[in-house]
């Protein structure tokens, strides 16, 4: 629908400066008069300490259309409101879109309705005003008839709450049980307390707390629906015989009793409760707090009262801080018959440690947002920083933590820091040798960051017969290196080249005759060496073992030429190559 400008509420603030300033939302749901469609929601918002801001009717606005013929009740399902009508008007019941309050779909042909209550963000009930239950599907945005196969259902209910995957609604003195899945009702619970004044839901302790009477004096009932739906004796609230409108933050009970506010702590109960606030709002006993115009933020225990003053407009409200009990903020909406309140205080939030600490990796980490804390509210940091970090260095990233419209920026210090020097894969190389040119190959370690790492050297091309100490390192490219030193030897031999080189043996006769036998004599160090005859092409004439003393070799299968003897070891050369020559 086009929509138009939002209106602006008239905002009185007749009282005296506030003693402190905390950021709110506080929606007033304003019932309208009977037979007049002016039933709607409005919203007065503290955006920061000077600035306060005041929008409604919101349904009207956002829709260029009347409002609800007695609002009776609203309830925000995820990103949809609901607007329950008990009056005459055609909308009994309205889907809007949230917060926006862009209109989804209306029904009226249903009677009108007195009460609506939340399963999940997607299934709620609803309580017409001549009775029965309905179910609520905020998927399909439509309406079914809850099975009561055993006419437990009578008149309407009064408070509805969510526990264990059952609806337990509230009518008149009993409970009426509804399996959420299957949508029937299975139980009636008799809590004996007469007519039930308040109801929540404990998730803390998985039970709810019920409000009533025993005896003319009010009392608290907690219902255990994990066990049974057992009941536990009540609590008689001494002193207090007309407790009200139930309310529940950071395990404490609130209730009205006449103007003033009572704390029951669930954790440390004291009885009797003595009151921690007394309203300041005008409005006689029946137009204060009308309806359910008393609410407490979950989250932070701040609290808001309205009254419906002589049942015109505005309606006016009052904010409290649930921790000093000093009043935030008061005002009007022109909203008419305040009937039920909603509020989100805020805070500027704090993290759990200051500074944020510091973090460490050797090679690289991945961000975890660090979260904080406003009352009860969890805050989670933003930023626009990166959240992966793998090189070295010192980054600092900043931190965002937004609660309402209060926001806090912190900075946190990432430091990336590699210390550990590679580890050489084998402690202790093993000694080489061979014969030149020697080409070596590079061990390799190990590293925590940069994985395997080849290890280098000055040279790894020997070409000059010795024995060498070869010194490898090992660079992590972080600044962190570590060394091993390996033996080598390389022993040369010259070929053609070194044809007046002394033998490592004693050869004769040389030159010889073809078809003569070669003797050779080859000291100990040289048995189990292999003896190979080649030619001046480098071919293999042949391959004798090498025996202690007199070794004969056989030049019968040699030309006249330039044969080569040389004595290797496995595969490797001892000594220097002798020249043969065969006439």
């Amino acid at each position: 629908m086009k929509k138009c400008l939002l209106g602006i509420a008239a905002l009185c603030c007749a009282q005296a400066l506030t003693a402190q300033t905390k950021n709110f939302d506080l929606y007033v749901i304003a019932e309208g008069n009977f037979g007049t469609p002016n039933g709607d929601v409005y919203k007065v918002s503290r955006t920061s300490p000077a600035s306060i801001n005041a929008s409604g009717p919101l349904y009207q606005t956002a829709n260029s259309t009347v409002g609800i013929d007695v609002l009776q009740d609203f309830e925000v399902f995820g990103n949809k409101a609901v607007l329950c009508g008990k009056g005459a008007a055609p909308v009994k019941l309205a889907i809007a879109a949230y917060p926006s309050f862009d209109s989804i779909k209306t029904f009226t042909t249903i009677g009108g309705i007195q009460c609506v209550g939340k399963a999940s963000d997607t299934k709620g009930y609803i309580s017409p005003a001549n009775g029965g239950l309905q179910l609520l599907d905020l998927t399909s945005n439509s309406l079914s008839p809850v099975n009561d196969p055993s006419s437990l259902i009578g008149s309407y209910a009064s408070y509805m709450v969510q526990a264990n995957g059952f609806m337990y609604v509230a009518m008149n003195n009993r409970l009426i049980k509804v399996d959420t899945l299957t949508s029937t009702a299975t139980a009636a619970i008799l809590p004996n307390i007469g007519a039930i004044a308040g109801m929540q839901y404990d998730a803390v302790s998985n039970c709810i707390w019920l409000l009533g009477k025993v005896s003319g004096t009010s009392a608290l009932v907690k219902l255990e629906p994990a066990n049974g739906d057992l009941l536990q004796p009540p609590v008689m609230l001494t002193g207090v015989s007309n407790a009200a409108q139930l309310r529940l933050s950071q395990q404490k009970l609130y209730f009205l009793s006449g103007k003033s506010v009572h704390i029951y702590n669930i954790a440390a109960p004291v009885i009797p409760t003595t009151a921690v606030y007394t309203s300041q709002l005008s409005g006689s006993t029946f137009s204060f707090a009308y309806g359910k115009s008393f609410t407490v933020d979950p989250a932070t225990g701040d609290f808001a009262l309205a009254s419906a003053t002589n049942f015109a407009s505005p309606s006016i409200y009052e904010v409290v801080d649930g921790a000093t009990f000093q009043r935030l903020d008061s005002g009007s909406v022109n909203g008419r018959i305040a009937n039920e309140l909603i509020l989100r205080t805020y805070g500027v939030p704090q993290p759990d440690t200051l500074p944020l600490p510091n973090v460490y990796a050797a090679c690289d980490t991945t961000l975890t947002p660090p979260v904080a804390h406003a009352g009860g509210n969890v805050i989670t940091g933003i930023t626009t920083d990166p959240l992966s970090y793998d090189q070295q260095g010192d980054y600092t990233v900043t931190w965002t933590f937004i609660n309402g419209y209060d926001t806090a920026v912190h900075t946190q210090l990432v430091i990336i820091d590699d210390t550990t020097a590679p580890i050489p894969a084998i402690a202790t190389l093993p000694a080489l040798q061979g014969n030149c040119p020697y080409t070596l190959i590079p061990p390799v370690a190990a590293d925590n960051c940069a994985g395997a790492i080849t290890g280098t050297t000055d040279s790894l091309l020997f070409t000059t017969a010795g024995s060498y100490t070869v010194t490898w390192r090992y660079n992590d490219g972080h600044g962190n290196t570590s060394t091993q030193t390996q033996q080598l030897t390389v022993q040369c031999t010259t070929g053609i080249d070194d044809k007046d080189a002394p033998l490592p043996f004693a050869l004769y006769p040389n030159p010889a005759r073809a078809a003569v036998t070669l003797h050779l004599s080859a000291g100990g160090r040289y048995v189990n060496c292999e003896m190979v005859l080649s030619d001046v092409l480098g071919r293999t004439i042949g391959v004798q073992p090498i025996k202690a003393g007199d070794n004969r070799i056989s030049l019968a299968n040699c030309m006249p030429g330039i044969y080569f003897i040389a004595l290797k070891k496995d595969g490797v050369q001892q000594g220097q190559t002798q020249k043969i020559v065969v006439q």
